[in-house]
C-alpha cells in the first residue's frame, strides 16, 4: 500500500500528523490538522516546501532518530517549529515509517502543551540543541537519558555510553567523581563516527528537572586539531634537536679529522711543524690558517714548517694561493714559514696558479726544514 493509503485513517484527526523525509528535506504526507499547523493551503504547497536550510544540529537530530527507529525505538520531545518563520512550541511523538520507496521516514504527531514553557526556558532548550559542545545526560548506571544533536551526530551508531571511551577506565571514574560530588575533567581519546578523536571531557552532577533525581551531564569538546598541532610541534622540536646534535657531531668529527690529518707538532721550544695529509681544499686551508696563527701567537714561535709530503694535489689554484697567504700571515706575526715536501705535481700547480710565495722557504724534506728552523732559532 502507498503511504497515503496506509495513513488514510489519520487524515481527519485533530492531532497534526505528518511524515518527514529526512534525506530530501520534504514533507511526504500530512493530514488536514498538519496543513493548518504549517499554514499551508494545500498538500501540494506543503510538499513543495524545501527544508534543506535546517540547521546542521537539527539534521543530526533527525538522523539520530532514524537510527533509533531502525532499532525499534520511538522518540518523544518538545520542539519549537517554525511554520512560515513563526515559532510554535509543541510536544512531538516521533516514530519510523517506511516511505513508498522503502526508505525510513519520520512519522510525527504534534500536541500543544497545556502550559507552554517560559521564553527563557525555550531559549535554554534551543541553545542546548544547537551548541557545538557534545552534551549527554546519563544516570548513575551509565544509561543515556538525553543527548543533544551534536552528540547524536558524533556518537550516533556507537551503542552504549561506555563504548565511546578508548580508555575503558573512564566511565567508572566519571561515576565515581559524581558520587563524590566532584567535577570530572580530562583529555582523552574517544571513539566517534569519524574515528578516534581527542576530546576534552567534563562531567558534573545536575538535578533532573523532570524527576528531581540526580543525573550526570557529560560534555565533550573536540580538541583533535590542537593535539595534532602539538604532536607535530613536538616532532619538529625533536627533529631540530637531533639535527643540532648531528651537526655538532659532524663538527667535532671534522675537528678530530683535522687534528689527525694536520697535527700541530712542537719540534722545539719555538718551532712548530704541521704535516698535512690528504687534499688541501679551501675549507681545510682556512681552518689550518686559524689554528696555526693562534698557536704561533700563543707559543711565540719563530718558525712554522708546513710539510706537504702527504698532499697529493691542491683542490684549486685558489687553494695554492691560500698556502702563500698562510705564509704571509705567519710572517706578519714575526715568524718564518718553511714549506717542505713539495712534489712535482704540487710544483706544477703552484707554477700554473702563478702563486707568489714571497719569503716562504721551500725545501725538499721535513728533515731539511727542521735543520733550517734550528738556525733561525739561534738568532
Amino acid at each position: 500500500m502507498l503511504l497515503r493509503e496506509r495513513l488514510a485513517a489519520l487524515e481527519h484527526t485533530s492531532v497534526p500528523t505528518w511524515v518527514f523525509d529526512a534525506d530530501h528535506f520534504r514533507q511526504r504526507w500530512a493530514n488536514r490538522a498538519a496543513l493548518e499547523l504549517w499554514r499551508a493551503k494545500t498538500h501540494e504547497e506543503l510538499y513543495a516546501r524545501d527544508y534543506s536550510d535546517m540547521s546542521a544540529s537539527a539534521q543530526a537530530r533527525m538522523q539520530g532518530y532514524i537510527e533509533g527507529f531502525r532499532n525499534g525505538r520511538n522518540a518523544e520531545e518538545q520542539w519549537t517549529l517554525y511554520p512560515h518563520g513563526k515559532p510554535v512550541t509543541m510536544k512531538l511523538f516521533l516514530s519510523g515509517i517506511p516511505l513508498d520507496d522503502q526508505r525510513i521516514g519520520v512519522l510525527i504527531q504534534a500536541f500543544e502543551k497545556e502550559q507552554g514553557p517560559s521564553q527563557e526556558s525555550l531559549r535554554v532548550l534551543e541553545v542546548f540543541r544547537h551548541v557545538s559542545v557534545m552534551a549527554t545526560l546519563i544516570d548513575f548506571d551509565r544509561e543515556i537519558i538525553l543527548q543533544n544533536p551534536t552528540a547524536i551526530y558524533a556518537f550516533g551508531s556507537i551503542n552504549g555510553f561506555d563504548l565511546r571511551f578508548n580508555d575503558t577506565s573512564l566511565p567508572d571514574a566519571i561515576v565515581a567523581s559524581a558520587h563524590a560530588g566532584e567535577v570530572f575533567a580530562i583529555e582523552s581519546q574517544i571513539r566517534t563516527e569519524m574515528g578516534i578523536q581527542w576530546h576534552t571531557i567534563e562531567a558534573r552532577v545536575i538535578p533532573d528537572p523532570a524527576t528531581g533525581n540526580q543525573l550526570i551531564l557529560v560534555q565533550h569538546v573536540d580538541i583533535s586539531a590542537r593535539r595534532t598541532a602539538e604532536v607535530r610541534a613536538d616532532a619538529e622540536s625533536k627533529l631540530a634537536f637531533e639535527l643540532r646534535q648531528t651537526l655538532d657531531l659532524v663538527e667535532r668529527q671534522r675537528a678530530e679529522i683535522l687534528d689527525i690529518s694536520a697535527p700541530m707538532l712542537e719540534v722545539s721550544g719555538r718551532t712548530i711543524a704541521v704535516p698535512i695529509i690528504g687534499t688541501l681544499d679551501a675549507e681545510r686551508a682556512n681552518l689550518l690558517e686559524s689554528r696555526i696563527l693562534a698557536l704561533v701567537s700563543e707559543r711565540g714561535a719563530r718558525c712554522v714548517i708546513l710539510d706537504l709530503t702527504g698532499v697529493y694535489v691542491f683542490s684549486t689554484n685558489e687553494t695554492a694561493e691560500q698556502v702563500a697567504r698562510i705564509g704571509r700571515a705567519i710572517r706578519l706575526l714575526g715568524a718564518q714559514t718553511i714549506v717542505t715536501g713539495i712534489s712535482g705535481s704540487l710544483a706544477r700547480t703552484l707554477i700554473s696558479a702563478d702563486v707568489n710565495l714571497g719569503e716562504v722557504k721551500l725545501l725538499r724534506s721535513l728533515r731539511e726544514g727542521i735543520r733550517m728552523a734550528a738556525q733561525y732559532e739561534r738568532y
